[in-house]
């Protein structure tokens, strides 16, 4: 008994020791600096929206029709928001303040301002350190941004909040910008398109015209088949004549010369018919140009379609304009709201009682584990 007294006291020292070493010494370090030493931060805070003037529905041609009245636009206030905490953000604030030396205060404690221990000077750690002092929320909900600024004077947290405010309109107005160009120089490169077809189409009709001779092969066949009409009409009096001569008067001297007639009129209605229907005969040219015809107007409609295309991205472009809505423009912090010091000297209290404990938990485990096997 006497033997055992001493090890339990030596073990009761210890665990006294380690919960004081885990435990106790962290939570006062953190009391010490949280209560003592670490610098107020003062917060800033705007919210915003992005909205669009109309919302877009899909119609034939590639027009867009309005749906009028205020829509807001998820996806571009996303855009807004990532680009808000960037390393682009970082590098535009930096030339509108001195954004180092706002962070360098000099009133700050080692370990809150920059450059610390913790971040360096490079630009990625700056990047990396202006996170942590600027903080972008989303409610999908109401569609409202709403940012907060940290920095341990209050004007130059607001002095943040304001130019992170305007850089994101200006990044609002890029993207207007550019969907903007990318909509009209789109449809404008289809009227280019289709413009370059049309006189493609007129200048192969030119061409035709040109190497045939022809104004319209229509028009020229029908005074071919106008003129076949009358040859055969004449053939078929001239044949009657003949007949009529043949059976009153064989011997007639005016037989031979009808039936030279006859013959010349039957060459002269093939003839013609072979103009209108042989081997590249006006059927052939007719179709033809009917068919450059048609190229010729298929690519008129497309030019008019074309038009009204552009004529429809233009007036979207025009009210189709995103914008950042100011909700609350940000303020100077009349108290600072970091550190949260009652707070954060319990949660260092708890996470080291935790591992104290999960430590003990294992140390236990393994001495049980030990004495089983002996």
């Amino acid at each position: 008994m006497g033997a055992s007294e001493p090890v339990s006291q030596s073990g009761g020292a210890r665990g006294l020791a380690a919960f004081a070493a885990i435990v106790l010494l962290p939570t006062f370090a953190a009391a010490l600096y949280f209560g003592f030493w670490a610098a107020d931060r003062y917060v800033a805070e705007a919210s915003f929206v992005v909205r669009s003037a109309a919302k877009p529905a899909p119609a034939g041609l590639g027009i867009f029709l309005q749906i009028t009245g205020i829509a807001r636009s998820q996806d571009d206030a996303y855009s807004v928001n990532e680009f808000l905490t960037s390393r682009d953000a970082v590098a535009a604030l930096a030339q509108r303040m001195p954004l180092r030396d706002v962070y360098g205060h000099a009133g700050a404690d080692m370990f809150s301002r920059y450059p610390s221990p913790i971040y360096g000077p490079s630009d990625e750690e700056l990047w990396l350190y202006f996170r942590r002092m600027v903080e972008v929320v989303h409610e999908p909900g109401t569609g409202i941004t709403r940012l907060s600024v940290a920095a341990f004077d209050p004007r130059d947290a607001q002095a943040i909040a304001a130019n992170l405010m305007a850089l994101g309109e200006e990044l609002v107005n890029r993207m207007n910008e550019r969907a903007r160009r990318d909509s009209i120089r789109f449809a404008e490169r289809e009227v280019a398109d289709a413009q370059g077809r049309l006189i493609e189409a007129q200048l192969a009709t030119t061409a035709f015209r040109t190497r045939e001779l022809l104004l319209d092969p229509s028009k020229s066949s029908t005074v071919v088949v106008e003129l076949i009409g009358r040859l055969s009409s004449e053939l078929s009096g001239t044949r009657a004549q003949l007949g009529e001569l043949r059976a009153s008067s064989p011997e007639s001297p005016q037989i031979p010369p009808l039936e030279r007639r006859i013959r010349a009129l039957e060459e002269q209605v093939l003839a013609e018919r072979g103009r209108a229907s042989g081997e590249d005969g006006l059927a052939d040219k007719i179709a033809t140009f009917e068919r450059l015809n048609l190229n010729r107007d298929f690519a008129a409609k497309a030019l008019a379609s074309a038009l009204v295309t552009l004529e429809g991205a233009r007036n979207e472009a025009r009210r189709q304009a995103l914008y950042l809505e100011r909700v609350v423009e940000p303020h100077i912090a009349d108290y600072a709201l970091q550190p949260r010091r009652f707070r954060s000297v319990v949660v260092v209290a708890a996470l080291m009682l935790v591992v104290y404990l999960v430590g003990w938990l294992v140390l236990a485990g393994i001495r049980e584990h030990g004495g089983s096997e002996r």
